[in-house]
């Protein structure tokens, strides 16, 4: 962890954070390309230390960003933009504490770099994003009143504290249709919506919906086409892992969600 005591072992990582954000840069189709590329940019500085990093460390992450170079460029595109969203919400989180951990060594154009390198990875993110989410808060929209009612008993059995909040947030219908996709995968929403709010606090999260469909999508128990409205109408196809249609009950008029 880039947290780690240990300085060697989180310069390793930094500098692994730095060749994947190239490998990024390099593969990413779409609006995010430019921020990709100004972000491994200025994250160079951010990656200059004195401190030697360990070696085996940055290896695995080197293999990663080489994986990421020759898979082509698919990512930023199509069905690939949710993908490009989830790997863009980590590498914030990553950049973040690469900032933290130069700020407590007193590197202060380092921590000031990786402050300005997680600016242009959040642009990249909401343009990655928009998309996906867009097509999730159709899916949700459109569910039945009965199903929403089940979303909405699982957020609050699971997160009661977070509950209101997350249910005004412009993006709950995004994580009603995750919800939805879980359900129909024959597993447990609150369940998981409790494993994934114990990978980290989410007193800072915003908004917390948002932040809760990607930990939920990072799971793989929802498909990486995220749907349009149009395509919740029809049923899946059978080749790749589309989302399945939305339950509505019969002469039911879908109700919208509460919204901020």
């Amino acid at each position: 962890m880039i947290a780690s005591t240990d300085d060697e072992v989180a310069a390793a990582h930094i500098v692994g954070v730095g060749e994947v954000l190239d490998a990024l840069a390099q593969t990413t189709l779409g609006r995010p390309h430019e921020e990709l590329r100004d972000a491994a940019r200025t994250f160079e500085r951010a990656a200059r230390s004195h401190i030697r990093g360990e070696q085996t460390r940055m290896y695995a992450l080197r293999r990663a960003a080489r994986q990421v170079v020759h898979s082509g460029h698919a990512l930023g595109r199509g069905a690939d933009g949710a993908a490009t969203a989830l790997v863009l919400d980590v590498l914030i989180l990553a950049v973040v504490a690469v900032g933290h951990w130069h700020a407590a060594h007193q590197h202060a154009q380092q921590a000031e770099a990786a402050r300005q390198t997680a600016m242009h990875l959040r642009t990249a993110y909401r343009a990655a994003a928009a998309g996906p989410l867009a097509d999730m808060r159709a899916y949700g929209e459109r569910l039945s009143t009965r199903t929403q009612h089940d979303q909405i008993a699982a957020i609050r059995s699971a997160l009661p504290e977070l509950a209101l909040r997350v249910q005004t947030e412009a993006s709950w219908p995004a994580l009603a249709a995750m919800l939805d996709q879980v359900q129909r995968a024959g597993q447990n929403p609150s369940a998981l919506l409790r494993k994934v709010a114990a990978q980290r606090e989410l007193d800072s999260a915003d908004p917390v919906s948002e932040v809760l469909v990607w930990r939920l999508y990072r799971l793989d128990l929802a498909p990486a086409e995220m749907p349009t409205a149009a395509r919740a109408d029809k049923r899946p196809a059978k080749q790749g892992r589309h989302i399945a249609p939305p339950a509505t009950s019969p002469g039911t008029t879908p109700a919208h969600p509460r919204r901020r």
